[in-house]
């Protein structure tokens, strides 16, 4: 159990000082609430990490959400950790049912629900998304009366059908061009 809490908090490092990071903290509901939402901005090739502390009770609910921008048409890719923290057998830093869902539009305006994920440690594929605006909506229950999670996002611009025909052109070229050299 230590060594699980070893790999999460040096997952979470790796994350946040790697990529741009956005932090937040409050009481519950939190900050990224209807009323405060969090901004990602434009997410790009760089990871984009939203790091939150939640201060409340056990077994209270949370839901909150965080917009985005994909400025390409791009392969996204998301993660989300949370942190665990048992101090004599009492929780002390817990989230329970933690869940990310990526819906396209700004809250609450989505309509299509593109993916979901959770805190399982895997990086996952939110497919080829087009330029635009999305959310996430964050959910879970404390299972302490502190908890804290990370969510990262990429998006990697996937090269338009015309950069595959410039290749294929210049590839076909040089062919030639070394065909004719040896005949």
């Amino acid at each position: 159990m230590l060594q699980n809490l070893k790999l999460k908090l040096v997952a979470a490092a790796a994350l946040l000082f790697s990529s741009t990071a956005f932090a937040g903290s409050g009481n519950l509901p939190g900050d990224g609430s209807v009323g405060n939402p969090y901004d990602f901005g434009s997410i790009g090739s760089t990871p984009t990490t939203l790091a939150v502390t939640l201060i409340g009770t056990t077994g209270d609910p949370f839901e909150e959400y965080a917009n985005f921008t994909i400025p390409t048409f791009s392969s996204t890719i998301g993660s989300a950790a949370t942190l665990f923290l048992s101090l004599g057998g009492h929780n002390t830093v817990a989230i329970d049912n933690f869940l990310v869902e990526v819906w396209d539009d700004v809250h609450p305006n989505g309509s299509t629900l593109i993916a979901t994920f959770t805190d399982d440690g895997l990086t996952h594929s939110l497919g080829n998304l087009a330029p635009g605006q999305y959310h996430l909506d964050i959910s879970g229950v404390l299972d302490a009366n502190l908890g804290q999670y990370a969510v990262s996002l990429q998006a990697l611009p996937v090269p338009e059908p015309e950069t595959y025909a410039m290749l294929l052109a210049g590839l076909g070229l040089i062919g030639f061009s070394l065909r004719r050299r040896s005949a």
